[in-house]
């Protein structure tokens, strides 16, 4: 249709990563040795020396850089993940299961295309799961045909761990469609308002992606600044909605644990490192002491490697009482304040 080339010939923009150096534990701390945007990437396109850079003349943007990096130091640009999935979730009432694509080509049926799928991680598609009253079609059709084909097995084996370590029937919320004729897509078709509509939405999107690609071509923010993952924000989101049996296993795979010995003295560098704010200088009676707060902890490690007195464990696995408390962290336990 008409409508549909028109509106992916917008939608389809380059240089779609934003990276945000302040976010990178090795522009953080030297000495840190994490390297998983480097491990994943098949084009050997990402850099780490001076800053961080990605080489766009070799870069396929399967965007796996954006979901394995723990510290969030890239990002889709212009994605608004919410939004996708309100847009998906009205969809319910309009057709029996919605299709989520990429845009790499124009015939790929979908009802919203994002950026390559692979920016997906365990916590994007456990999100998906949730807040989805109906079950969502992955279009993966064009995956065959396509340099960043490995995507598909990468997801599925995402989801395959999300089974693993959890109780929720990840696979009968999402269905990964490789086939063609497996796809059940079912188009809507736009009134002549609601295809302007469409149109102005999508070109606002286009507008911010100048904007950002002429003047933010470094997006790095300050050292100082604490931010939460989205990885660590959807998980947040989703814990409220989760039944306990399902909720117990999502803290005990996705959310950690911080302990510390004797070797603590209390000087605290470690609040300064961490780029989430998961760590907060609280006061008692007998003096400052170390807090935690677990909703906030991506496990990034870098307070870890960069304790002095190597005091500091971080442990996958939640213990506490409530993961969205500052807890102080004593002697070896977290404990309420």
């Amino acid at each position: 249709m008409l409508q549909g080339k028109i509106i992916d010939t917008i939608s389809n923009t380059s240089d779609a990563i934003v990276i945000d150096q302040s976010r990178c534990l090795r522009m953080r701390f030297n000495r840190s040795d994490c390297s998983e945007c480097i491990e994943h990437c098949r084009f050997n396109a990402v850099r780490i020396d001076e800053g961080v850079d990605i080489k766009r003349n070799i870069c396929s943007e399967c965007m796996l850089c954006v979901s394995v990096c723990p510290s969030g130091c890239f990002n889709v640009k212009a994605m608004d993940f919410y939004s996708i999935i309100s847009r998906l979730k009205k969809l319910s009432n309009s057709v029996p299961a919605p299709v989520l694509g990429c845009n790499a080509r124009a015939d790929i049926k979908a009802h919203e295309k994002t950026a390559c799928l692979g920016f997906l991680s365990e916590e994007h598609i456990i999100a998906l799961s949730v807040f989805l009253e109906e079950k969502l079609q992955v279009n993966l059709t064009g995956c065959a045909d396509c340099r960043n084909g490995f995507i598909a097995d990468n997801l599925k084996k995402r989801m395959e761990s999300i089974a693993e370590k959890t109780s929720l029937n990840i696979f009968e919320k999402i269905s990964l469609v490789k086939d063609r004729s497996e796809l059940c897509y079912q188009d809507i078709l736009l009134d002549r308002r609601g295809f302007f509509k469409a149109i102005k939405n999508l070109t606002f999107l286009q507008a911010v992606n100048l904007l950002e690609s002429s003047a933010t071509a470094d997006n790095t923010r300050s050292y100082s600044t604490k931010r939460v993952t989205v990885r660590r924000d959807l998980l947040n989101r989703v814990i409220g909605n989760l039944p306990e049996w399902n909720y117990t296993g999502v803290i005990d795979a996705y959310y950690y644990n911080l302990r510390i010995d004797e070797g603590c003295d209390n000087c605290f560098a470690c609040v300064g490192m961490c780029p989430t704010g998961a760590l907060k200088i609280g006061t008692k009676e007998a003096g400052p002491e170390l807090t935690f707060n677990s909703s906030l902890c991506s496990g990034c490690g870098l307070c870890e490697g960069f304790c002095m007195n190597n005091a500091i464990l971080i442990e996958r696995g939640f213990r506490g009482h409530n993961p969205f408390e500052f807890s102080s962290v004593k002697n070896g336990l977290l404990c309420n304040t």
